[in-house]
């Protein structure tokens, strides 16, 4: 975890810092907050019987799993499948135990047992706590679910025979922990839900994906720092893996970001915190957009701020990806930006 630093945002939940990407995962204004607001309460806000019944959700740059594990909060018996991505295992690994300030402890213990379903990551797992969250008295760390795992591990041999270790651990998980939790950590999700990570480039990871999806939660670096998933190829993935109710939100209101939705064929709007546009929201249905783009913004999409990033092979190197939009801006009859902004303030 060379590359991470953890951080305590606005609103008390933990935050993450990528070195590498100068970037970080979450606002500072609040970790959990952006995750309702920005993300799960747009949703609520169109359609608020979505997670009542069976419902699909693609995660992307899943993360320490805000945005997931926002939307569960609303998830009592429904039936769910949910497909994360994120290429950096470790924080997935880490992130049931990071403490969001959600609240919510049978949603991380349900992230538990679908991670250390697999033997490496029930390792790894336990390498990473004891090297970066190393006492329950860690500031960053849930301490109950620090707590469980380790009088889980203590309970379970270091590596489960390959025959029998996925029916021990279902043994273990339901005589073992769910006695330990209690009523407040009562396992109660639907027994067909299920709950899958995806450790890889999620432009690679989408197109081994073959389900068509009710919700999609995009939140990578933001578009300025690392325009891979905000191309108009990538989102064309998306569009091959949804329905006509299908909604995507995101914290990015991107102008090419949100030029490319347009470009094919969603309806989109904004998603509004104290009257300030701070997100995006999409959807082929209309009726779930209830702050379309204005007039600014849609002359906007017509100026070289408009023109879309492209990786049609989606393997490009967010330099190359920058670079060769800085040269269709360049080469372009479009007015710029300074250029727009000059003549829509005279009208």
């Amino acid at each position: 975890m060379q590359n991470i630093k953890f951080i305590k945002t606005e609103d008390g939940s933990t935050g993450l810092y990528n070195l590498a990407e100068e970037d970080i995962y979450h606002s500072k204004s609040g970790a959990k907050k952006e995750a309702f607001d920005k993300f799960v309460n747009p949703i609520i806000r169109v359609n608020k019987d979505l997670v009542n019944k069976s419902f699909s959700l693609l995660d992307i740059c899943y993360g320490i799993g805000y945005n997931t594990k926002a939307l569960l909060t609303y998830v009592d018996d429904a039936e769910f499948y949910i497909d994360c991505l994120d290429y950096d295992k470790n924080v997935i690994y880490l992130s049931p135990f990071i403490n969001d300030c959600i609240s919510n402890k049978k949603i991380d213990t349900y992230i538990i047992y679908n991670l250390i379903k697999n033997p490496e990551a029930y390792l790894q797992i336990q390498e990473l706590l004891f090297n970066n969250l190393q006492s329950a008295s860690n500031e960053f760390i849930n301490a109950d679910l620090y707590a469980l795992f380790c009088d889980f591990i203590n309970e379970v041999p270091t590596i489960y025979p390959p025959d029998s270790y996925h029916s021990n651990l279902h043994n273990i998980y339901y005589s073992y922990i769910s006695d330990k939790m209690k009523d407040s950590f009562k396992f109660n999700y639907n027994k067909k839900s299920q709950i899958n990570f995806y450790f890889d480039d999620a432009r690679q990871s989408i197109k081994s994906l073959n389900k068509q999806y009710d919700i999609v939660f995009l939140d990578g670096f933001s578009p300025q720092k690392n325009p891979s998933l905000w191309t108009y190829d990538f989102l064309l993935q998306i569009k091959n893996k949804i329905h006509d109710n299908t909604i995507i939100t995101s914290y990015s209101k991107s102008t090419p970001f949100r030029n490319a939705l347009l470009k094919l064929g969603f309806n989109v709007g904004k998603t509004f915190i104290d009257e300030i546009d701070m997100g995006t929201i999409a959807s082929f249905n209309k009726n779930y957009i209830i702050n379309p783009l204005d007039d600014y913004d849609l002359e906007l999409m017509t100026t070289t701020s408009g023109i879309v990033y492209r990786d049609e092979s989606l393997n490009l190197t967010a330099q190359e990806i920058v670079y060769n939009r800085n040269l269709e801006q360049k080469n372009s009859n479009l007015i710029s930006h300074t250029q727009f902004l000059k003549s829509f303030k005279q009208l």
